[in-house]
């Protein structure tokens, strides 16, 4: 069974990102720290996604050491929201990221903040973790801040609220979504659903 190790950074639905995984056959476990995942043998990694930037680097940039030693291994990994912000090199909102992808994550310019609801994915290219999930598809936000570039070439769908905004971005082993697909009903669980099976590939 593929053992998915999700991490554990002082953010919040962790528990519903694990019966997400679950219900798409995977064993999910959930870790306190990068190098207890390692230890764990396991086949890929979660960061989920709901709380402060500042907070989520301050923890996981201590554990990057652990981090590259698991991208060389070919392990991927899933960024949800917060957890995707955190591929970027910085925040507006504060803070250092993991540097994996280039660019800055930044406030939304909305007249009301954050972005809570369904709003629809546009899918701009090729995308594993959006096969046979339908373009215009509505999937589920919270969030302030987002990755604006939306012609980078890691940019898979993009998402509007007040501006465009990238929704899904993949640079193999990286992955991430800037809804939350484990609150996004059945395309949601489709995209969790894609992830588990790409794992197993």
């Amino acid at each position: 069974m593929t053992r998915i190790a999700i991490v554990k950074y002082g953010v919040g639905n962790i528990y519903s990102v694990r019966a997400g995984l679950e219900r798409q056959g995977a064993s999910p476990v959930v870790v306190s720290s990068l190098g207890e995942a390692a230890r764990s043998n396991i086949d890929a990694l979660v960061f989920p996604g709901v709380g402060a930037y500042p907070a989520a680097s301050r923890r996981i940039l201590g554990e990057r050491e652990e981090l590259a030693k698991l991208l060389e291994n070919g392990v991927p990994v899933l960024g949800i929201c917060l957890g995707m912000q955190l591929f970027f090199e910085e925040s507006e909102e504060g803070g250092k990221g993991l540097g994996l992808l280039r660019g800055r994550v930044e406030r939304l310019e909305a007249p009301k903040l954050p972005h809570i609801g369904w709003t629809r994915i546009r899918i701009t290219g090729e995308s594993e973790l959006l096969e046979g999930v339908p373009d215009n598809t509505y999937m589920y936000f919270v969030h302030s801040y987002a990755y604006k570039n939306t012609e980078a070439p890691w940019v898979r769908a993009i998402a509007s609220y007040g501006e465009d905004f990238a929704a899904v971005v993949e640079e193999p082993p990286l992955y991430g979504t800037q809804f939350h697909p484990e609150r996004s009903g059945r395309h949601g669980s489709r995209v969790l659903g894609n992830f588990v099976r790409l794992v197993k590939r």
